[in-house]
């Protein structure tokens, strides 16, 4: 997991006077949240959220690319966290974090052949001359970073590929201050986000996890697209039973997404204008009251908490 910001902008700020509080804004969609709520940061003035406040959202690295699961996804904020707070990392975050560097500086752009490439000989360098497997814990960063980066340069041919990072590689991860910010899991309650069976009910693990550690935890049930519906009074002429099941439509589009379609024609998955509805995020947070924002609740119910933590970020 990494910040979205570049290494040169990252630093680990301390409470003062002017830092009110950093929000790690973690998602598991892709586009749709990391712009509705990159929208909320800029119209954070405009909607009552303190203008000193940090919205930070974390992107998911080279070998987390695609998780989906939110369990999944908290279980390796928290190991990130405590790599931090041990000061110790695996090899696998020594790599990802290599490779964050890699795509930041923009020597990979949007290669995927070159970003596996890379990930390939810096797995086969840990195995074969570290003798280290992913799991493994470094013993020596600076060292082990020396090893990866000189294999990089042999297979590349280029000595200017990477400059010295080992001091980079050193202060990366997570810059959540433990107790004064708020980590924040955005996710949606569909029926492929979590395993529910007998003995293994994930909603209930993240739920209690999140609790555990201190984490936000915010629903939407069934999918992000239903908050954004929150923002238009249409959205209580809407179906709740297909709400709730959000079954694919003729369009082959679940029908949340079909329905929001409907009353904001410009929306697409990875391309809207998030600004026009964060400026009615009012009628949103109002109208969210008249569905489900119990946390335990809405695993089986149509609602939302999104306007929750909106509010919670206006009274920080």
């Amino acid at each position: 997991m990494r910040e979205s910001r570049t290494f040169a902008e990252r630093t680990r700020v301390l409470k003062s006077d002017e830092t009110v509080k950093r929000y790690f804004l973690i998602f598991e969609g892709k586009d749709t949240e990391m712009i509705y709520f990159e929208a909320v940061r800029f119209l954070r003035a405009d909607i009552g959220i303190n203008p000193l406040i940090e919205l930070i959202p974390v992107i998911r690295s080279f070998s987390e690319e695609g998780w989906s699961n939110p369990k999944k996804i908290l279980d390796r904020v928290i190991e990130n966290i405590n790599e931090s707070r041990e000061q110790f990392i695996s090899y696998e975050s020594l790599l990802n974090r290599i490779m964050d560097y890699l795509y930041e500086k923009g020597i990979i752009t949007t290669s995927r052949v070159l970003a596996r490439n890379i990930w390939k000989i810096m797995q086969r360098t840990c195995e074969e001359q570290l003798k280290k497997s992913l799991n493994d814990v470094t013993e020596d960063i600076e060292s082990s970073c020396n090893v990866l980066l000189k294999a990089l340069k042999d297979e590349y041919k280029a000595d200017n590929i990477i400059e010295d990072i080992s001091e980079i590689i050193k202060a990366g991860g997570l810059t959540y201050d433990e107790g004064f910010d708020q980590i924040c899991l955005i996710v949606d309650r569909d029926k492929e986000s979590f395993v529910s069976a007998l003995g293994n009910n994930q909603y209930q693990y993240v739920l209690d996890k999140c609790r555990e550690m201190g984490f936000r935890f915010c629903v939407t049930n069934p999918c992000f697209e239903f908050w954004l519906l929150l923002h238009f009074d249409e959205v209580f002429d809407l179906d709740k039973e297909k709400l709730l099941d959000n079954p694919k439509t003729a369009s082959k589009r679940r029908y949340t997404e079909h329905e929001l379609r409907k009353i904001y024609p410009r929306y697409r998955k990875s391309s809207y204008n998030a600004e026009i509805l964060v400026k009615h995020v009012d009628k949103a947070i109002e109208n969210e009251k008249k569905f489900c924002e119990d946390i335990e609740a809405l695993e089986y119910s149509v609602g939302s908490s999104i306007g929750i933590l909106i509010d919670e970020m206006r009274r920080s």
